[in-house]
This record gives C-alpha cells, sequence and structure tokens, in this order.
C-alpha cells in the first residue's frame, strides 16, 4: 500500500474494442493499492461501434462516460474537455490514442491541469495525408505536456525518423498484464474452451485476439487456413474481437474458422488454445500477444513495430514477415506439429512476460510519472508566486532562470 492518493482521469477516443481500452481496465484492478483512483471518458459520443468496451471499464470500476467530441476540429472540443477535466476533480489527467492526445493536453491546461499521453500506435511514413496530420499535431501537443508515453522502443524510434528530434518530455513505457489472471494451465496442457464459443472436435485451435480492423491482417490469416487445414486437419482459427471489418472477414472465411465476438473471458480461453496468431499489418505493442505470452502460450506474430519487443523468434515464439500468408501458414503448421518445441517457446515467453511486462511493475512507474506530473506542477506554480512577490516588491528585472 501506499500514501499516494491522486484522482486520474483516463480520456480515450473511443471505448471501442481494442487493446488500449483494456488495458485501462486492467490498469484499474492494481490502481487502488498505488492511491491511484481513476475515472475514464471517451471523447467521441456513444454508438454501438464506439461503446464496446463499456461494460468492460463499468465492470472494472472506471465509471465510463461520454465527453460528446464528434470531430478533432470541433469548435468546442476543447472547452468540453476542459469542462470535463474540472468536474472530475482530477489531480492528473491522461490521454490515450490520437485524437485525445491532440486535444486533452490544450483542454488539460486550460482546466490548469497537468496531462501525460500515451500513443499507442506505431508512427509510420507514407499514411494519408489526415493520419499523417493528426499524428503530427498529436506528437506536438502531447509532447509539451509532462510526458509524452511510447509503448514501444520501435514506436519511439519511428516517431524520431518522422517527426524529428526528440522532445524530453518523451518516455518509452511497456504495458503490462496481470500475471495472475493471465497464468498457464497446468501442466501445460490447454483447458476445455468455454462451450459456447463453438469450437466443436479435438483439434488444435489457432486464436487471434484483435479488434477486427484492416491493420490487424486477418485476411492474411484467412488466406493462409486453407493450407494450414490441409496439413492440420481438424485445426480450428478462432477469430475474438469485434470491430466493422467483421461483415468483410465473416465473407471470406472458409472451413474450420470461428468468430468469437467480443469476449470477457480471454485468459480462459487463452489456456485452451494450442497457439497464439496475430497477423498484423502494422503494431506499436500489441496487447494480444502480451496476453498470450503471460499464459505460456507461444505465438506466430509479423515482424512490425514493438511485436519483435515481444516474440524473440525462434526463442519464445516465430516471426514473418507481414502480409505474406505462405509463411505465416508454414510457421503455424510448424509449431502445431512440434508439441515439444511448442511447449519450450511458451514457457520462455511466459518468462520474458515476466521480467518485462509485469502489470504491477508498469503500473508503479505509471504512477510515479503522476507524482512527478504533479510535482512539476506545483513546483512551477511556487515560481509563478516568486515571480509575481518580486514584481510586486519592485523587482522587475528577475525571471524565473535566476530562481
Amino acid at each position: 500500500m501506499t500514501d499516494r492518493s491522486l484522482r486520474v482521469l483516463q480520456v480515450i477516443d473511443t471505448f471501442a474494442y481494442g487493446g488500449a481500452e483494456r488495458l485501462l481496465a486492467t490498469l484499474n484492478g492494481v490502481a487502488p493499492d498505488l492511491g491511484l483512483h481513476m475515472s475514464a471518458a471517451s471523447l467521441a459520443p456513444p454508438t454501438p461501434e464506439r461503446s464496446l468496451s463499456f461494460p468492460v471499464l463499468q465492470d472494472a470500476g472506471l465509471d465510463p462516460s461520454y465527453i460528446g467530441v464528434r470531430l478533432m476540429r470541433q469548435r468546442n472540443a476543447v472547452p468540453l474537455i476542459a469542462k470535463k477535466i474540472r468536474e472530475s476533480r482530477a489531480d492528473v489527467v491522461h490521454a490515450h490514442l490520437g485524437t485525445s492526445s491532440v486535444l486533452v493536453p490544450l483542454a488539460a491546461r486550460l482546466a490548469g491541469v497537468p496531462v501525460l499521453s500515451t500513443l499507442h500506435h506505431l508512427p509510420a511514413p507514407g499514411r494519408p495525408l489526415p493520419a499523417r496530420t493528426k499524428e503530427k499535431l498529436a506528437i506536438r501537443s502531447a509532447g509539451r505536456g509532462h510526458s509524452l508515453i511510447f509503448v514501444s522502443e520501435a514506436a519511439r524510434a519511428a516517431a524520431e525518423r518522422i517527426h524529428g528530434s526528440p522532445r524530453p518530455s518523451w518516455r518509452v513505457l511497456h504495458n503490462g498484464v496481470d500475471l495472475s489472471a493471465y497464468r498457464p494451465p497446468a501442466d501445460g496442457v490447454p483447458e476445455p474452451l468455454p462451450a459456447d464459443l463453438g469450437v466443436t472436435g479435438d483439434g488444435p485451435v489457432v486464436t487471434i485476439v484483435a479488434a477486427l480492423r484492416k491493420p490487424k491482417g486477418h485476411e492474411v490469416a484467412l488466406r493462409a487456413w486453407p493450407s494450414v487445414r490441409e496439413r492440420v486437419p481438424g485445426a480450428t482459427l478462432l477469430i475474438v474481437g469485434d470491430g466493422e471489418h467483421r461483415a468483410t472477414l465473416e465473407s471470406l472465411a472458409g472451413e474450420g474458422v470461428v468468430f468469437a465476438g467480443s469476449r470477457d473471458d480471454v485468459p480462459a480461453i487463452l489456456r485452451g488454445s494450442t497457439l497464439a496468431l496475430l497477423p498484423s499489418l502494422t503494431e506499436a505493442l500489441p496487447t494480444a500477444v502480451i496476453e498470450a505470452a503471460a499464459t505460456g502460450l507461444t505465438a506466430v506474430a509479423t515482424t512490425v513495430g514493438g511485436t519483435p519487443e515481444i516474440v524473440d523468434h525462434g526463442r519464445t515464439g516465430l516471426l514473418v514477415a507481414p502480409g505474406d500468408d505462405a509463411a505465416l501458414g508454414d510457421a503455424v503448421v510448424e509449431l502445431l506439429t512440434d508439441h515439444a518445441r511448442r511447449a519450450e517457446l511458451g514457457g520462455a515467453a511466459r518468462r520474458l512476460a515476466e521480467d518485462r511486462f509485469d502489470l504491477r511493475r508498469w503500473a508503479g512507474r505509471l504512477a510515479d510519472l503522476y507524482d512527478d506530473a504533479l510535482a512539476a506542477r506545483t513546483a512551477a506554480g511556487s515560481r509563478r508566486m516568486r515571480v509575481q512577490r518580486l514584481r510586486s516588491a519592485g523587482v522587475a528585472d528577475r525571471t524565473t532562470a535566476d530562481l
């Protein structure tokens, strides 16, 4: 326990289904032990697709709410967010994702509250102009707050390559997961999957946990799956998650593919799986692969962004080039047909998760950043008061640098 007591408002672009949303719910599980009292707000107003994580955040005790910002260029966006910050009585506000990282630092300054921002994506060249502009604005705006957090070394390095020299506020902080919730199954034997998933037969189960969005690369896995089924009869591809791309993916799916939708029992699903798969085309640091590693489940993933910071090729899993369905299928078959190697890699993945991605260690470092942000604001306020007193006393040539 700690004598810290901080109110933290977490502001995120939407409550859609995604890793950043699940991370907030996970973080709140240990926040009280660190003296953090958290709430969550979505910038965007509620829609069915943008509210898929609302029940998860509500169950986690985050008291989720909506600010109602429809567009980044909305004229009253910053005042609306500032109003929410004041109403929350937050000591610190933490923005997540691109639009929040642009607008929330401006609103926090208006509200007089210190702000941190986390970018959960991988900066990349050649993106469409609107996305490139928003990313540039986010990095500039968030970089003027107390901390701009990148979730992987790869993301920080990409931001430096594309947007120039880093500011002193830039930090790298790997996300963490609850290692007790994502425990390996006893004796390494997969547990029975939840019956309502509809997975039949006793063949191996390869599980993708990801929002159903194009950058997650589900199409690559679906193209590879017929070849996997030819070589490993009875194998099932279990797709866990939801999103705007679901109808398209379902139209592409063949035999042995099961869509589970959004689930709140991911740890149990991973404990019942044979292999984790993430065919992403871009990633900053995929939470799903960390969760798989914590479960002692080896993964086949792609060589994008921060994924190699989780999957050490040949030691904790296998990596393939993004978009290469043949290589992906071969890697899946290689591990499905070699139980001993799969077990060896899974054990190493769990050890890496313990060393690098423990939830309490991550949350503790985040709490320290909150403390630092509040202390910096208090110190800045004290300096301003001293300057005002000096000016009142007629000492006009003193500057804050002298103090």
